[in-house]
């Protein structure tokens, strides 16, 4: 696998933790990871009632050709596929399900575009901005009012809204679902902060291990479609690889 030129190499052997500790890495162990999330396939075969109706080819196995690489549409307003794309990251939708983020994406598209245009990245956001009560007509406390319309909505729980929300602004909203929330939340509470707070603290830590693995993979995602992953997006990714594949 290739690595940054530019990046030093003792650099990369040396541990970080994320999650309050629950996950470990190395640089060189998270570029590994988050490529096998970009880029692992598996291979589709036809069904058993027709055998032969196509010839096996490989596909994608995880989220990043169909959530990542999908771009989000222009303008401060939600459009449909802006919702539908967050089954492309194990979202289930129905009518009911859609018919409420329809109703939160209006409701939160004018807070989202607040917050873009005050700060549009989460790292550069003051801490104190990320707590339950931020300070009001900041940014941060735009970013809490699009949150804070999706869960207000019946239906609409931590995955599906962060999915929505990231991929609109993958710089600027954290991604949470139901498998990286626990942990991550578990750290926090241990800390007195929000599950936002920890991941900004934690990342600001390690600034030097996100930079080294966001310059590495964006040498690797240089084929068609391929596109950079904010550190947002790396964090997920590296505790949502971990964390399904612990005990508890």
């Amino acid at each position: 696998m290739r690595v940054c030129a530019t990046c030093p190499r003792w650099r990369w052997l040396l541990e970080f933790n994320l999650a309050g500790g629950r996950v470990t890495y190395s640089v060189t162990q998270a570029l590994e990871t988050v490529s096998a999330y970009a880029f692992a396939t598996e291979t589709l075969d036809p069904g058993p009632r027709f055998p032969y109706a196509f010839t096996p080819h490989p596909v994608p196995r995880y989220g990043y050709r169909t959530y990542d690489c999908v771009p989000s549409s222009p303008g401060p307003a939600f459009t449909d596929l802006d919702l539908l794309v967050s089954a492309g990251l194990n979202a289930d939708l129905n009518v009911r399900t859609l018919v409420r983020l329809r109703s939160f994406a209006d409701r939160a598209a004018e807070h989202l575009e607040a917050a873009h245009r005050i700060q549009p990245d989460f790292l550069l956001l003051p801490r104190d901005e990320l707590g339950d009560s931020p300070p009001q007509g900041t940014a941060g406390w735009h970013l809490h009012e699009a949150w804070r319309q999706g869960t207000a909505t019946p239906g609409l729980k931590v995955a599906r809204v962060h999915k929505v929300l990231h991929h609109k602004r993958p710089r600027l909203v954290p991604l949470l679902d139901n498998w990286t929330i626990a942990p991550i939340d578990t750290a926090a509470t241990s800390r007195g902060c929000t599950a936002w707070q920890q991941i900004h603290d934690e990342i600001h830590a390690h600034a030097e291990q996100f930079r080294d693995l966001a310059a590495a993979f964006d040498q690797l995602a240089c084929g068609p479609g391929d596109v950079s992953l904010s550190h947002l997006r790396l964090y997920d990714i590296l505790i949502w690889m971990s964390v399904r594949h612990l005990p508890g």
